[in-house]
């Protein structure tokens, strides 16, 4: 029997009903979104942000202090001013830990992102990635985040250290760590605002 391309998509099409042929090409152009290279972390992206919730607050035996040491914790900005976490704690902080490589960092920077727009004046937000500064300019630039307050730290503190990014936590102005979130998160959301608002008033 002759492999014959022809005839298989001949039989394919009497086969199938337009709304399967329909889902099958949707299937194919996924398929390749995630194969080629340019688009896959893009395509990634997508996907994570549509799935993602928003994140709960710890439960108050679970909330903790930040210690002395995290206070003194260097951070750089991307003109290379230099910084420290008990200077920015003036405020209810947004700290989150993220890399340009990392699709669910990426997907959930437009939720910061309009987070920041509302509450930037009255909440310090530290995005903070242990890359090159050119390469964070560049995706602040591709992605028009260049707005939001990018920082560069090599290492972090025992009370944010993690292995695995996006990681996020929310600390009021008094240093008590309300939420502690790995992975990606819808973060403009009731759930956040009001707590913002509830510490933004404290």
């Amino acid at each position: 029997m002759t492999f014959n391309p022809k005839k298989l998509l001949s039989n394919y099409f009497k086969k199938k009903k337009p709304f399967g042929i329909i889902t099958d090409l949707l299937f194919v152009v996924l398929l390749l979104l995630f194969v080629i290279p340019a688009t896959r972390k893009d395509t990634a992206a997508f996907f994570i942000r549509l799935t993602s919730f928003s994140a709960s607050t710890l439960d108050s035996d679970e909330q903790f202090a930040v210690n002395f040491q995290t206070l003194d914790w260097q951070l750089y900005d991307l003109q290379g001013n230099n910084a420290s976490f008990e200077s920015l704690n003036d405020k209810p902080i947004f700290l989150n830990i993220w890399a340009t490589w990392c699709p669910p960092c990426i997907a959930e920077m437009p939720s910061i992102q309009a987070l920041y727009e509302d509450y930037g004046d009255k909440v310090n937000f530290i995005i903070v990635s242990n890359e090159a500064p050119q390469k964070v300019q560049h995706f602040a630039k591709d992605q028009q985040y260049e707005g939001l307050p990018f920082y560069l730290s090599a290492s972090l503190p025992h009370d944010f250290s993690t292995n695995s990014i996006p990681a996020t936590f929310i600390v009021s102005s008094d240093g008590r760590v309300l939420v502690s979130k790995k992975g990606a998160a819808r973060w403009n959301s009731g759930t956040t605002r009001d707590l913002l608002d509830k510490l933004i008033n404290e």
